[in-house]
This record gives structure tokens, C-alpha cells and sequence, in this order.
């Protein structure tokens, strides 16, 4: 087994000044295997108003994006996306409907890998991203948190850390930038986040906390045990206090039933966050494995869905985005909107994220067959 290195700390400001997101990462030889994007869309274009929380870079876009299209997409930046008129706009710029290009598939180890998470780290030669996932190795049922560093992302190994990959099954994990600290103990910055199974039987999940990569200390967060458990959690880090979501389970009639919350950090009040789905159904199911950006604005989140808005046959998982207020909560009462609409409606798109400069989409997805993991450009 290869040996995980930590590289220290640097600002996401400075970082991100060396790391482009703006093309699909993938590890080996990297082919697009599905066109599954909408059609490209500006910004602007039907748009609420401008998504809260973008960045004012999208009111004033960058030279490139100048003279609707002058020098086409190669005149791109980093951090920048090319629109289907050829204009080059941030990647931050929330205007309009969030559009993907082809999923092109990340060859990590394991078996149906799920939970893709990323961030921006410093590496042996540079500026680097750090992917986490979970997945099962080695024939195990049970799931473990597993890791993979570089430009592309080559193979990928389970955390060594016997607290945090114990012989109960582990998921969830969601790491935090490398110079954000939770207000959790004294838990160093860049700490990882995951779910675990308390020890004993019957016992449901919850959330836990964990120095990166070592794991040598474990905290339970406290504040996220609601009811029989919490599991799944996301983190609006760039708010003060820190806001939550999660979900959690609450037991009724000798069974059990998940719902998404949310909450601010010290805060006493656990908000339900109820979403509606393109067709009108609810955006339910045991776990809606939510991820949010830094200043709380959009969530993504995947859900039992049906085309033909048949909420009682809706089994396929497939993943979303909604726009959030300041408390947390969907903003409007529009519904949520489907990320890979192109996609067919019986292949799974599961668990999405995005990288830290949002030019990128990842989900987990049977589109080739078997599960694995993908990534898709903004566009």
C-alpha cells in the first residue's frame, strides 16, 4: 500500500491562482461515455433573479468572455466555462441553469464507488485536488473510505486509520477545505467528516469527525445526533456560524424514516428541508447524500425520481441542485432542477458534488454498467 502524505496548508484563494477545474479529471486513458449534458446555457438565461451567493465576477465577466464569443471556447481561463455561443464566463457564475457536458469516468479502485467529494490541496509538485469516496475493497459488504491524489487521479486506497475504516461500514465522507476548522473540540483545519455505525447491534449511524489522513483522533459530533441518528452530512463552511444539513432518522412504528435537516453550528433549532421535484413529487429516501457550496446557496442532492411524475414507481436515483436562502432552506417554490437530464431515465446518477472552483460535476453512476465514478465540465 502506497504511503498518504500531507502537505501542509495554503489559502483556497492562493490555490485556486494554480489549479484549472475547467476540464473532467480522470485517471488512465479518459473517454467521454455519455453526452448527457443540457443544452449549453448563458448566464443570465432563465434565470430567478441571479442565484444568491455567486460571485459578483458574474455581473462583470472576464475580458475572454468579451465581444459574445471573440476568440472562442480555446480563449478560456482557468476557472472559466465556454457556453454553446462560445462566450467564456466563471465558473461561479450561478445565472441561468447549472449545465454539464459528457460524463467521462474516474478509474479509482474499488467496487461501486459512491460519494465523490473533492478539494484543493499543495502536492509534491504543486497545486493538486484530493478526491475521497467510499466503495468496497477486497470482496468486503461492508463499505470504506478510500482516497486518491494527482492530476489525473490514478487508483485511489483505503484510509490505513483502523478509527475511521473499522469492521462496520463507513460513508459519507465529505473533507473540509485544508485552512477551515469546525468549532468541534480542537479538531485541527481540513479535518475529514464521514458516517459510522455506533458499535452494538441494531445500532443506526452517525455523524463522526476525524484529523485527515491520520485519523488517529475520532470526535462524535455531538450536535448532529438528532433523533435515532444523522448521517450524511454538508457543510456551508464559508458561513458564520458554519451551517449543517444532514439527514436524519427518526424511528416510528418499529421502522424507521429519514429526513433531510438543517442547522447553524451552537444553534438550537433543526430546521426540516422539504424539496419538491421536477413533476411535483417530494424529494424523499433513506438518503438524499446532500452536498452543498461554501456559502450555502445551492444544494445538490440525489433522490428517487420518475419522468412521468409517479411518485409511488419512483426507484432510478438521480441527482439535483435547488437554490437555498439564508435559512437554509429552498428559496423559492420552483422545483428542484435535474443535473444530466439527457441521461436515460433507468441509468442512476447518484451522490453529486462539484470541485472547489464549481467547474466541475461529480456523481456516481451505472451508465457504463457497473457503478463507478464520474466527472462532467460545466458548459
Amino acid at each position: 500500500m502506497r504511503t498518504l502524505r500531507f502537505y501542509g496548508t495554503l489559502s483556497l484563494a492562493a490555490l485556486w491562482a494554480h489549479v484549472g477545474c475547467g476540464e473532467p479529471f480522470t485517471a488512465g486513458p479518459a473517454a467521454a461515455t455519455s453526452s448527457s449534458g443540457s443544452g449549453g446555457s448563458e448566464g443570465g438565461a432563465g434565470s430567478e433573479g441571479g442565484a444568491g451567493g455567486a460571485s459578483s465576477s458574474a455581473s462583470s465577466t472576464s475580458s475572454s468572455a468579451g465581444g459574445g464569443g471573440a476568440g472562442g471556447c480555446e480563449a478560456c481561463k482557468e476557472g472559466e466555462f465556454c457556453t454553446v455561443t462560445e462566450t467564456c464566463l466563471p465558473c461561479n457564475d450561478r445565472r441561468g441553469v447549472l449545465s454539464f457536458g459528457p460524463l467521462t469516468e474516474i478509474d479509482v479502485e474499488g467496487t461501486e464507488p459512491s460519494f465523490p467529494r473533492v478539494r484543493a490541496e499543495v502536492g509534491e509538485d504543486g497545486a493538486t485536488q484530493r478526491l475521497v469516496y467510499v466503495a468496497r475493497f477486497g470482496g468486503a459488504s461492508d463499505t470504506d473510505i478510500a482516497t486518491a491524489t494527482g492530476r489525473p487521479w490514478t487508483g485511489g486506497e483505503v484510509l490505513p486509520s483502523e478509527q475511521i475504516n473499522t469492521d462496520r461500514p463507513e460513508s459519507g465522507p465529505l473533507l473540509l477545505p485544508v485552512d477551515v476548522a469546525l468549532p468541534i473540540g480542537d479538531m485541527p483545519p481540513g479535518s475529514l467528516l464521514f458516517d459510522q455505525r455506533l458499535p452494538g447491534p441494531g445500532s443506526l449511524p452517525s455523524v463522526f469527525t476525524a484529523d485527515f489522513p491520520e485519523g488517529a483522533r475520532v470526535e462524535h459530533v455531538d450536535e448532529l445526533f438528532v433523533d435515532a441518528g444523522s448521517h450524511s452530512v454538508a457543510v456551508a463552511h464559508a458561513l458564520s456560524p458554519v451551517r449543517y444539513w444532514f439527514m436524519s432518522i427518526h424511528q416510528d412504528s418499529g421502522g424507521t424514516v429519514s429526513r433531510l435537516f438543517t442547522k447553524r453550528a451552537g444553534g438550537p433549532a433543526v430546521q426540516p428541508v422539504d424539496i419538491k421535484l421536477p413533476g411535483g413529487c417530494p424529494a424523499e429516501g433513506a438518503d438524499l447524500a446532500p452536498w452543498v457550496t461554501p456559502d450555502g446557496r445551492l444544494l445538490f442532492f440525489q433522490a428517487p425520481y420518475s419522468a412521468l411524475g409517479d411518485c409511488a414507481q419512483a426507484v432510478v436515483l438521480r441527482s439535483f441542485y435547488v437554490k437555498l436562502g439564508e435559512d437554509g432552506l429552498p428559496a423559492s417554490d420552483l422545483p428542484a432542477t435535474i443535473l444530466l437530464p439527457n441521461e436515460p431515465p433507468r441509468v442512476a446518477v447518484k451522490t453529486p458534488s462539484l470541485s472547489p472552483d464549481e467547474c466541475t460535476l461529480f456523481v456516481a453512476s451505472n451508465v457504463g454498467g457497473a457503478q463507478r465514478l464520474y466527472s462532467a465540465a460545466r458548459r
